[in-house]
């Protein structure tokens, strides 16, 4: 059986990142003013051909589009459904077999497992549907009574990436699209699919047909009146009676707004706030005016889109604003950041449940990064004290952030555990130097204030979600996972002699990464701070860096055999005057420590009495620092 849809015939090995989707839709170069048009075509193809070509990466749209937004739908035929969380695709064919409604195929989407399954189902209707609203209407019924599918396989133009396996049906499957609608039709699922006349796809019309249209877009801006006013007073029982919010059983099919949800972390809540249908949440469909009370809209500017990770914005072309679901609803309501994160919470019926276990090391973070600003913390590690004094704010900021992921089931040997990406550490921190960050990161790990874990102590199923993550932008390494125990006396005193050491040498924040951790300290604690470059930390420094560090012993013993000590200004210019060596000072602060260890050597301050200690007759400045051989 052939069907028309958008295809686009190349096979991908991994999910389009943005570029490639622009080139597949369509897309205008910003530079030039140049159009390049999409490569998703309008196409008839037979379903066993798509089924084939989907389930090995290619991409299509189930509507017949004359061009690339919902005006320009055309016919319809297949449905898909993309399933990717709480669910498996056994239990997705038994509702299948439940209803009686089958698919004539499906596929595993890139970020497929066995632990965690993301997938899709293609439905085919036994007739060409040509009717805008029927199409909008079975869509949306169909969301609803397989409840685990993404509510955002609404829009009409919806791309669908390919995927890995196909999950194979009968292909001759059909389904009733009148007979859903008829059985299964709840008007809570009731959305306003009769779009403003530029936004509707074109179709025979008369004046009784117009008329009604127009009734049905001033319904609409009524509903987005009363529900935009309805946030703006913070009312929960109307912005509910208006999303038809039910908290009983009476319904044969169970919305997700008409459940009680419970949650075990501060994120799991953001998350699922963040996946709310953000167009019936305001009641924005398409494009209508701008609802922002200090932007006098008078052409359709706004509209809502979904990004990359599900999360839904509401975003204005004409003040150029954008907002999030707790964010446009502090903004409607100009109230703070928690009331409207509490309003939401009672409208959809969502609850934080923390275990005593959750409650106490959230509480044990807070009280650990308070620790480092206390009296005691200076008393007791006055030397550590020092060191961090320019990276205390950050690992404080880390703790805090991280307080909203403590979940008992995030747990290793009693302790949390979290997985964080460097943007958003970057972020939580206020820098914007990735080197700096990975330095404030092997600091504190050096000084066991916060733990790396090894990818053996991760929990399987966050451990997978890694991987995904990890695939799905091509990376050689997975996040970091960490863990952290409570700030002490204790656990402490360890970090404040490895302080001490690290004081002592002279260590500086530049040259702190893994080559200075693998000269100074070793494999083992290398292995420690950087869990997941063990096989790269037995193979010891690169060549490159071996010879680099052959020319500084070189040039530093020259020096003291000419004067009796040697700075590091004077290693970088020899090298480069002598031997014709550039170098900087970064890679001598890596080497350093590792020969003078070596070669029985000392890195002190020239002051008055080192000079004279060491025998040094010199007019260097006394906040220099000197390398010279150690005394007897």
């Amino acid at each position: 059986m052939k069907v028309k849809i958008m295809y686009y015939e190349k096979r991908f090995d991994n999910k389009p990142n943005v570029y490639e989707t622009a080139i597949i839709q369509g897309y205008k170069d910003k530079k030039s003013g140049t159009y390049h048009e999409p490569l998703i075509i309008p196409t008839t193809i037979d379903i066993k051909d798509l089924a084939e070509g989907l389930s090995n990466g290619a991409t299509f749209k189930p509507a017949f589009l004359n061009g690339t937004k919902s005006k320009n739908w055309v016919q319809q035929q297949l449905f898909a459904l993309d399933f990717d969380h709480d669910t498996t695709i056994d239990e997705q064919i038994e509702k299948c077999k439940a209803l009686n409604i089958y698919p004539v195929f499906g596929y595993t989407s890139f970020s497929h497992s066995e632990q965690e399954h993301h997938f899709r189902l293609v439905f085919c209707n036994d007739k060409v549907i040509t009717d805008f609203e029927k199409r909008n209407k079975l869509q949306l019924t169909m969301i609803h009574i397989f409840d685990k599918s993404d509510k955002v396989t609404y829009d009409s133009t919806r791309l669908f990436y390919g995927g890995k396996q196909l999950i194979s049906f009968d292909f001759n499957n059909q389904i009733d699209a009148d007979n859903i609608i008829n059985t299964y039709w709840n008007d809570s699922y009731a959305v306003d699919n009769n779009r403003k006349k530029a936004k509707q796809p074109k179709a025979k019309t008369n004046s009784n047909v117009t008329d009604k249209s127009e009734q049905c877009v001033v319904t609409h801006d009524n509903n987005m009146k009363l529900k935009v006013e309805a946030i703006k007073r913070l009312n929960v029982d109307v912005i509910k009676s208006l999303l038809k919010v039910h908290t009983d059983k009476e319904d044969n099919i169970p919305s997700f707004i008409s459940m009680h949800f419970q949650f075990k972390s501060q994120q799991e809540v953001y998350d699922y706030i963040n996946s709310i249908d953000l167009q019936e949440y305001l009641g924005v469909y398409g494009y209508v005016n701008c609802i922002l009370p200090e932007h006098e809209d008078h052409s359709p500017s706004a509209h809502i889109y979904t990004t990359d990770d599900g999360t839904q914005i509401y975003k204005c072309l004409g003040c150029n604003k954008a907002y999030t679901i707790i964010s446009i609803t502090e903004k409607l309501a100009r109230c703070k950041r928690s009331e409207a994160i509490e309003f939401i919470k009672k409208v959809y019926n969502i609850e934080l449940v923390e275990s005593d276990w959750t409650k106490q090391w959230k509480q044990k973070m807070i009280d650990s990064a308070s620790y480092l600003d206390s009296e005691d913390f200076k008393l007791t590690n006055p030397i550590l004290c020092k060191l961090i004094r320019t990276r205390k704010t950050h690992i404080q900021a880390i703790l805090i952030y991280l307080t909203q992921y403590v979940n008992e089931d995030m747990q290793i040997d009693g302790k949390p555990i979290f997985f964080a990406s460097y943007d958003k550490l970057l972020e939580v921190c206020g820098l914007v130097d990735r080197n700096k960050l990975s330095q404030t990161l092997i600091l504190f790990s050096l000084l066991n204030m916060i733990i790396k874990l090894e990818l053996t102590d991760i929990p399987e199923k966050p451990l997978n979600k890694a991987k995904h993550i990890a695939a799905l932008y091509n990376h050689n390494k997975l996040t970091n996972f960490y863990s952290v125990e409570e700030y002490g006396v204790n656990l402490l005193e360890p970090s404040e002699e490895i302080a001490k050491t690290l004081i002592a040498n002279n260590m500086t924040f530049k040259g702190l990464c893994r080559e200075y951790v693998l000269r100074t300290f070793g494999t083992e604690l290398a292995d420690k701070i950087f869990p997941q470059y063990k096989f790269e930390n037995k193979q010891g420094t690169s060549q490159k860096s071996d010879e680099c560090t052959l020319q500084i012993e070189k040039c530093l013993f020259y020096c003291i055999e000419q004067k009796g000590y040697a700075t590091e200004k004077d290693i970088v210019h020899l090298m480069g005057d002598k031997y014709k060596y550039q170098t900087t000072e970064i890679q001598i602060k890596k080497s350093l420590q590792e020969i003078l260890m070596t070669y029985n050597l000392v890195r002190v301050k020239a002051s008055k009495a080192n000079k004279a200690q060491y025998n040094i007759d010199d007019d260097i400045s006394y906040q220099s620092y000197i390398i010279c051989r150690k005394l007897d």
